[in-house]
């Protein structure tokens, strides 16, 4: 199922894949790792600020760093300066990722008060020159997720895909939900359908995916063979076998509790040697709590 990235020639991807989501909080490089042991084709960073990868922030970088046999990781920066997020595009690419992604979709008030995250969407000649600076700095593809836009009545999702594959983005990832939503009501799917008929670049399904049979209807919905999944890998990283599984006509994973016992105590391992002791165990405690729902 995993596609295979071309170089600049924006043949990015060719075929069906799976891509787990950029999670601030949660997408550190062990739980991609065991993400990526459960089929997932590709990963994404947590979500890093562009100022803090220039200026050499410590923390900022260790989020870039990825763990020896992770599959392809892409890394996803949000600034909203032209300069400043090609030079850290630049920075994030002396690490050797799989693709640079540019974050235009971030409700948090803390992004959005500097003018980054899904703010671009209200200006979409700024998003254009930073897909064009970033895009020309980089050997890299270079990708983008935005949302529908703003709210219902500054919705420009369309408008800012054309902006995107006009500035040299190789695909675009649409989370369907407005700014004001932020995660709640449901994904309009039939977004990313209108998206995808728009756009002659691939377009990366991604919302609400949380089992075989939601990946089955987005599928059929939009007609994206790619798909990111994200908080339905929460305490969940099996879903992405799951879903081969079914696509393949095999026997689906069996995932019980002693199983999930068994690889929390393995993920706890690997954050204590990723993080050290305290903050591996502190950062363990929100994934607990996904692991053992219901």
């Amino acid at each position: 199922m995993r596609s295979s990235f071309g170089s600049k020639d924006r043949e990015f991807l060719d075929g069906s894949a799976l891509f787990l989501a950029p999670m601030a909080g949660y997408t550190s490089a062990p739980f991609r790792f065991i993400c990526f042991e459960f089929g997932a084709d590709f990963a994404v960073t947590e979500m890093v600020s562009a100022e803090g990868l220039v200026r050499g922030g410590l923390k900022t970088k260790r989020l870039i760093e990825r763990m020896a046999g992770e599959g392809p990781v892409g890394v996803q920066i949000f600034g909203s300066n032209p300069e400043t997020m090609a030079r850290a595009a630049c920075f994030a690419a002396e690490s050797s990722p799989a693709f640079i992604d540019l974050n235009f979709g971030c409700p948090v008030r803390k992004v959005i008060r500097k003018n980054g995250g899904v703010a671009l969407m209200r200006d979409l000649e700024l998003m254009g020159r930073i897909c064009e600076s970033v895009s020309k700095e980089v050997d890299l593809p270079v990708t983008a997720k935005i949302r529908t836009g703003w709210s219902r009545v500054e919705e420009n999702f369309i408008e800012a895909g054309r902006v995107l594959e006009g500035s040299g983005v190789a695909a675009v990832t649409l989370h369907p939900r407005y700014r004001t939503q932020g995660f709640s009501g449901d994904a309009r799917w039939e977004h990313i359908a209108g998206l995808k008929s728009a756009l002659s670049i691939p377009v990366i399904a991604n919302g609400d995916v949380r089992s075989v049979d939601d990946y089955e209807e987005i599928v059929r919905v939009t007609g994206c063979r790619i798909v990111m999944i994200g908080r339905g890998a929460y305490g969940r990283p099996w879903i992405f076998r799951e879903i081969k599984d079914r696509l393949e006509g095999g026997k689906t994973v069996d995932v019980g509790i002693t199983r999930i016992v068994g690889i929390m105590e393995r993920h706890v391992r690997m954050e204590v040697e990723w993080k050290g002791e305290r903050a591996g165990i502190l950062d363990m405690r929100k994934h607990y709590r996904w692991y053992l729902k219901g």
